[in-house]
């Protein structure tokens, strides 16, 4: 015969998991909608591979979006399940046949555990790894549009910062006067490895010609990371550039003629410096464990440090949210949903707040990469002793 205990158990187990899907699952919507907007240019492009490549785009970015809806699609949860009970005098009932908090919360606190550990799992690991696999997609779709946009725009732009400028543009430098900060290249015909006809313009950032490079045929190619575009150059004219906005600026008649360029043009696809900024969070935790194993002294070790404990705070945050959130719910809670809704959403951001604050605050600290667990702590502190003040009213 199945105890009362056990019916109730799995009463409250079940209905705290049906609303946490649902919540998660709108969540994530909302979170997956946010990134796939930032790509909007890309997935545009991928329409033209196929309507799978959009659908693979979207799964990829899935698991990072469930990282984050996960922890918090289970805190709103908790306010509306056991909200709704105690708005329906049901915690009470339990409270007078002699049941704790501590003993009808037992399925609550277990859903929290195994919630968290595929929260770890997701942000630790699923979640980078499939950020990785989008990036390379992209990089897949970008180049293998780079021949519909030249046809389509009759010109790209591609940036070159100073923190991504390859080496292969110094020879620019003894003809020109300023730093380059984009090149603007068009060609007559585009064919699959080569371009007929094409022409270079280098500009600095205020928009100033620099140089114009014209190549009867660039021969395309990438390299082996798939983030950088070079282009061979044959029969090549060179002439230096002068700025359109000041026509009393003296210009140089100089006009350079080669066979070839001696080196190929090397141009980053990406923002390499933004590209080395994600490197870590596209890292799995394995990738991550072996960086901090062979370089244990390198200046990114504690960014690698701060990364990982973040993930794996954020990812145990479900259980530390329940001990706080538990006693709240079930001595304030509401059964109008969008009360519970806003609250919900008050406690999330403030969590936020006070991580985000931390790593402000300790970014400097050697103790900064455990900036994210104050907020796990201060829910586990204030929390427990609300389970011990509500305890007391019985």
């Amino acid at each position: 015969m199945i105890s009362s205990s056990s019916i109730l158990h799995k009463h409250i187990f079940k209905q705290l998991l049906l609303t946490t899907l649902l919540n998660t699952f709108i969540l994530t919507l909302i979170l997956l909608y946010g990134n796939l907007e930032k790509h909007g240019e890309v997935l545009i492009q991928s329409l033209s591979f196929s309507l799978w490549t959009v659908l693979e785009l979207a799964v990829h970015l899935i698991p990072y979006s469930l990282s984050m809806g996960l922890p918090f699609g289970f805190a709103l949860a908790i306010l509306f399940c056991v909200g709704r009970w105690n708005s329906d005098l049901e915690i009470l009932s339990l409270r007078s046949h002699g049941l704790s908090i501590s003993q009808w919360s037992v399925p609550v606190f277990l859903l929290s555990f195994l919630l968290s550990l595929l929260s770890v799992y997701a942000s630790v690991d699923w979640g980078p790894l499939n950020r990785a696999k989008f990036d390379d997609l992209k990089k897949e779709i970008l180049w293998g549009n780079l021949n519909v946009l030249l046809q389509k725009r009759g010109q790209i732009d591609f940036n070159v910062n100073s923190t991504n400028q390859d080496s292969s543009f110094s020879e620019f430098a003894s003809v020109s006067n300023g730093q380059l900060s984009k090149v603007s290249i068009s060609v007559s015909e585009t064919q699959a490895r080569v371009w007929k006809n094409a022409r270079l313009v280098m500009t600095d950032k205020d928009g100033v010609i620099l140089s114009v490079l014209h190549a009867g045929e660039a021969i395309v190619s990438r390299s082996n990371d798939r983030s950088n575009l070079i282009l061979d150059l044959k029969e090549v004219d060179l002439e230096p550039g002068f700025d359109e906005r000041n026509e009393s600026k003296e210009s140089s008649s100089m006009f350079l003629s080669f066979k070839s360029w001696k080196k190929p043009i090397v141009i980053s696809l990406f923002d390499s410096q933004g590209e080395e900024e994600l490197s870590f969070k596209k890292m799995g935790f394995r990738q991550k464990l072996d960086f901090l194993t062979k370089n244990p002294s390198d200046d990114k070790a504690m960014e690698v440090t701060f990364l990982l404990h973040k993930e794996i705070a954020l990812g145990f945050s479900p259980l530390f949210l329940c001990v706080f959130l538990l006693p709240v719910a079930a001595k304030q809670g509401r059964s109008e949903t969008m009360m519970n809704l806003l609250i919900g959403l008050s406690f999330c951001l403030t969590y936020f707040l006070i991580g985000s604050l931390s790593a402000n605050f300790l970014s400097d600290s050697s103790f900064g990469f455990l900036s994210w667990w104050y907020p796990n702590i201060l829910c586990l502190l204030v929390g427990c002793y609300l389970i011990v003040k509500f305890e007391k009213l019985m």
